[in-house]
Order: structure tokens, then sequence, then C-alpha cells
């Protein structure tokens, strides 16, 4: 019964934030999304399964970080650049534990609010909720929201890592469509700044 309340809670707070007004420039449906889910080992470790839906790809470098390629599909942009609306229609990830599986899909980047904001379309079972805030971002920097992990709590039964840094994002809707090459630069460039931020964290632990 407890269980049933929590996870009744995590879906209405889930459901409560709304979107900001769009921007108006529309953006072609061009190249991904990467990132570099840092905190996959940790999600591992508490029995999280990890995967891609849809559209999306992913793969694992050396330190069995999730890289993840996300199609962008269109969205809008102001005209001086300063905000952007960036839909990912079509692709996600999957989290799985002890038979559960929530998918986090659709993804919205939206820097239009005081604070970047990654929205997406949660299913649970029978459930489908839309335009759910899922992650912040501050730079480069990919953060848990607290509504999410809240809700990834009750729904898989993990530690609460609402506000923790899950890795790192980078798109470019502007950008002309990399090449293969190019994309495989940029992995490595964000998976060698993930492995730099590791080794900082483990450098203040001692």
């Amino acid at each position: 019964m407890m269980k049933k309340l929590a996870v009744s809670a995590a879906l209405a707070a889930l459901a409560a934030a709304p979107l900001s007004a769009s921007a108006n420039t529309p953006v072609s449906p061009i190249g991904p999304t990467v990132t570099v889910l840092t905190a996959t080992p940790t999600l591992v470790g508490a029995g999280v399964g990890v995967s891609a839906l849809g559209t999306g790809s992913l793969s694992f470098d050396a330190s069995g970080n999730a890289v993840g390629l996300f199609p962008i599909t269109g969205g809008f942009l102001d005209p001086d650049l300063s905000n952007a609306k960036i839909e990912h229609v079509g692709s996600g990830l999957r989290l799985s534990r002890s038979g559960v599986d929530v998918d986090l899909e659709n993804f919205l980047i939206d820097t239009t609010l005081a604070q970047d904001t990654i929205f997406g379309q949660v299913t649970v079972g029978s459930t489908v909720l839309n335009d759910v805030p899922l992650f912040t971002l501050s730079g480069l920097n990919l953060f848990l929201s607290d509504t999410a992990g809240a809700a990834l709590n009750s729904f898989l039964g993990i530690p609460n890592l609402a506000g923790a840094q899950l890795g790192f994002a980078l798109t470019s809707p502007v950008a002309a469509v990399p090449e293969p090459e190019t994309y495989a630069m940029m992995i490595a460039g964000l998976g060698a700044i993930a492995v730099m931020a590791r080794r900082r964290q483990q450098a203040l632990k001692v």
C-alpha cells in the first residue's frame, strides 16, 4: 500500500510542471545531442539497466559510462541564438530494475527558462506523462531534477539521486551536420572531460 502511495505521489509530481513559451524560429532536423552518462556505473551498481529507445543509440566507453546519441528532430530558436527549444522526438532511454521499466523519451531541451531544463515523456507500465522536467543543464553538465530523482526512487527503489550530476551533454542545433568522424571526436572529448571530473572528485575525497 505504501509503495502504491509513493508511486502515485511521484506521478503527481511529474505531471506538475508546465512548459514556458517557445522561441520562434524553426530549427531543421540535424545531428544528435551527444551525452556521456558518468553516473552509469553507479546506476549499474544499484542493479539498474540502461538502454536506448527508438532512434537513440547507446555505447559504453572504457570506464563503463554510457555514451548516447539522440537525434535532433526540430524545435525553435531565437533569431539572436539566445534561447532555444530543441526537440528529440522518437528517441530516449530506458532504465530497468527488478522487472520495472521507466522509459524517458522525446527529450526537449528548453533554454528559455531561468534554469536550462530537459523535459520528456515518462512511461511506466500503462501510465504515460508528458512534459516532465527530467534534467537540468549548467553548461555541459547534466543533473537529475528533483522531480525525476524522487520518481526514480519510487519506481525503481534506488537512492534518491535528485540534484546529482549524471554526466555531460552537448548539442549544436545551428551547426552543419557533422561527419561520423566528428561525432567520434565529440564523444572522445566529452569522455575526457568525464574522466578528469571523476579524478578531481576522487582527489577531493582523499
